[in-house]
């Protein structure tokens, strides 16, 4: 990936966004080509007077005045560009008539933070007047921090209507963009219930987060593990009982293992090369419930070994 493009000095006026008088906001910021999509930059920008770092996505169209050959440069370049939006233009000079546009919709600016800082996440995320609208026009009159978060996670009427299609609809601002941050979407609501996982949206979610996918039932299916339920691939998947551990178990002599002693076994760290040093000990086919409970006293093999050996010498 090109990660040396625009590496150099920010314009000095960064933006001004709250009004004329307002004090210039400074600062510094890199620009690197997506390593996915090649019509996007990652953009990180620092704000002198803060330390937070600000880092996120923007097409390369979103900018005004940085040409092809700059984004392709192999060494670091001075550019100077803009990226206009409706709470300001960077580099940059701000929109006096926003604020006013705010109210009128009756979000407050300013009511936690500084106005200006406000300004600049508004700005940076795109957060204008016609996309709160169409937000509250479909029921979601919310803070304005809850529309910055619309925007950082891509919610929009299009996602709304979408999860709604899928009988999840009237969903709160942060349970709808809580599907967004872990990936439940329509799309994937739609996979899981062509595979027989019909949930309510919280299991979805939290099969999202520990990636109990129709893929995974599918592993397990092949591996032995025919219909289990999805609490139970939830546990595998916390527990790492994986494909690769239920074949080497295999190699061990331990085949048809059930599914909950899996678990248990993973929790205790009966794995496989516990059982080889027990074999390797001299104890072969060892039943797994004997194995948890050396594990539970911290018994290692090589100890009990010892002693039998002491044992057959007196």
């Amino acid at each position: 990936m090109i990660r040396s493009i625009l590496a150099v000095a920010l314009l000095a006026a960064l933006p001004q966004l709250a009004s004329a008088g307002a004090d210039t906001v400074t600062g510094s910021w890199t620009a690197s080509r997506s390593e996915k999509h090649e019509d996007e930059l990652d953009f990180s920008l620092t704000r002198a007077h803060k330390r937070e770092n600000n880092g996120t996505q923007f097409r390369l169209v979103d900018f005004t005045g940085l040409t092809a050959a700059q984004v392709g440069s192999t060494s670091a370049v001075d550019v100077r560009f803009e990226m206009r939006r409706e709470a300001g233009t960077f580099a940059f000079d701000p929109n006096e008539e926003f604020p006013k546009a705010l109210a009128r919709l009756g979000v407050e600016l300013g009511k936690k933070h500084d106005p200006d800082d406000e300004l600049f996440t508004l700005a940076l995320f795109d957060v204008s007047s016609a996309f709160i609208q169409s937000m509250q026009a479909i029921g979601y009159d919310e803070p304005l921090e809850k529309y910055i978060a619309f925007r950082i996670f891509a919610v929009d009427p299009a996602y709304v209507r979408d999860m709604a299609s899928v009988g999840f609809d009237h969903l709160s601002a942060d349970k709808i963009v809580e599907t967004r941050i872990h990936g439940a979407t329509p799309d994937y609501i739609r996979e899981m219930r062509r595979s027989g996982q019909d949930l309510p949206l919280d299991k979805y979610i939290e099969s999202r987060i520990f990636q109990v996918t129709p893929e995974f039932a599918a592993e397990m299916k092949r591996a032995g593990y025919p219909d289990l339920d999805r609490d139970v691939l939830v546990q595998f998947r916390i527990h790492g009982v994986t494909t690769e551990f239920i074949q080497e178990l295999k190699q061990l002599g331990y085949t048809g293992v059930p599914a909950q002693k899996l678990v248990e076994m993973r929790i205790h760290g009966v794995t496989p090369d516990y059982i080889r040093r027990v074999q390797a000990a001299g104890y072969k086919h060892v039943p797994i419930d004997k194995m948890v409970q050396m594990r539970i006293f911290d018994i290692q093999p090589e100890m009990i070994r010892a002693l039998d050996d002491a044992k057959g010498g007196t």
